[in-house]
This record gives structure tokens, C-alpha cells and sequence, in this order.
């Protein structure tokens, strides 16, 4: 990317996503972690990945993998947070770890 427009000087159908039927894209905007791993493997030894990551970047992508990077809210992250309210205690707690380490009252 240059000045947020698309550098032409990049072949983007070299990229090793560009099947040219899209029947790779479900991968890049899955929800599976399985999914998301394939996704980041297809991008592994693609070499238009430092571009298009970069290009993510820039335009803060809102989600999915680009350049072999999962983006959330426009910030690559490590993995995808899980779904739902998180836990009413520590992962420590839930899996029997003492309660009083973690600041709770024991009765």
C-alpha cells in the first residue's frame, strides 16, 4: 500500500491465497481455531505475506488472518478470545487451585 491506495507494483494474484474461486477465503474469516491455523499455514511461505500484512495494518482490517496474522479490531493478535462471558473465576480457581491464593474468602 501507498498513501492508502493499492500498490500496483504488488502481483497480488501470485499471492498463495488467490485460487481465483475464493474457495480458500471461509479460512481467513473463520471462527475455528483448526480453520485459523490453515489459514496462518497457507500464508507461511507465501511471498506477498510482508505486504499484505502490512496493508492490514495500515487499514486497521477489522478481523481475519492477513499476512499470517489474525486481526482483531484492526490489531493483530495471538489467538481468537474465545466466545461468550468469561469465567466468574480464575482458570487457577476453577481448576482447584487454592481459592485464597487468588484473593477470594474461604468459608
Amino acid at each position: 500500500m501507498k498513501g492508502g491506495t493499492v500498490d500496483t507494483t504488488v502481483r497480488w494474484t501470485e499471492a498463495r491465497c488467490a485460487t481465483g474461486d475464493a474457495s480458500l477465503l471461509h479460512l481467513f474469516f473463520s471462527e475455528d481455531e483448526a480453520e485459523i491455523a490453515l489459514a496462518k499455514q497457507v500464508c507461511g511461505d507465501c511471498p506477498l505475506r510482508l505486504p499484505c500484512h502490512e496493508g492490514a495494518v495500515e487499514r486497521r482490517e477489522p478481523w481475519g488472518v492477513w499476512g499470517g496474522e489474525l486481526f482483531d479490531r484492526g490489531t493483530p493478535i495471538a489467538r481468537k478470545p474465545r466466545r461468550g462471558r468469561p469465567p466468574k473465576q480464575p482458570a487457577e480457581v476453577a481448576a482447584g487451585g487454592d481459592a485464597e491464593d487468588f484473593g477470594a474468602e474461604v468459608a
